[in-house]
C-alpha cells in the first residue's frame, strides 16, 4: 500500500511538472513587445507624423474598427500624460485612452467592428505617434 501511495505521488508530481512547463511556455507569447505582432505580413507600421493616418490595410487582420481608416493623434496634457485620439474621415473623434481631456468623447470601443476584437495594435501605434514631435 505504501509503495502505491509513493507511485501515485510521483505520478502526480510528474504530471504537475509537465502542466507547469506547458503553461509557462504558452504564456511567453504574451510577453512579446506589441511591435512584434503580425500585421498580415506587413512590417510594423511606422509613425512618421503626428497626427497620422492609419488604415485597415496598414494593420491587416488586427484592424478592429467599423471604418476603414482614420487619423491618430497624440498630444500631452499639462501633467505630461498622452491624450490619444482617433478621428474618422467625417471628423468624428474618439478617445483612445481614458484621460480627463477625453471624457467628452465616445470611447474607441464604440467604433469596434467586433466586440471581441482588441484595439491593442491601434493603441500601440497611437503611442508611437506620441514619439513624433507635433
Amino acid at each position: 500500500m505504501k509503495q502505491i501511495k509513493q507511485s501515485l505521488r510521483t505520478l502526480f508530481l510528474i504530471c504537475a511538472t509537465i502542466m507547469l512547463t506547458v503553461g509557462v511556455g504558452g504564456c511567453t507569447d504574451g510577453m512579446k513587445h506589441p511591435e512584434e505582432y503580425s500585421t498580415d505580413g506587413s512590417n510594423r507600421v511606422a509613425a512618421t507624423s503626428n497626427p497620422q493616418t492609419i488604415s485597415k490595410e496598414d494593420l491587416g487582420h488586427t484592424w478592429p474598427l467599423k471604418v476603414d481608416e482614420g487619423t491618430v493623434s497624440c498630444k500631452l496634457s499639462k501633467q505630461g500624460d498622452p491624450i490619444l485620439r482617433f478621428t474618422t474621415s467625417d471628423g468624428e473623434q474618439y478617445a483612445l485612452n481614458q484621460v480627463p481631456e477625453n471624457e467628452h468623447l465616445n470611447s474607441i470601443e464604440t467604433l469596434k467592428s467586433d466586440k471581441g476584437k482588441s484595439v491593442g495594435a491601434l493603441m500601440s501605434f497611437a503611442f508611437s505617434v506620441c514619439d513624433i514631435p507635433k
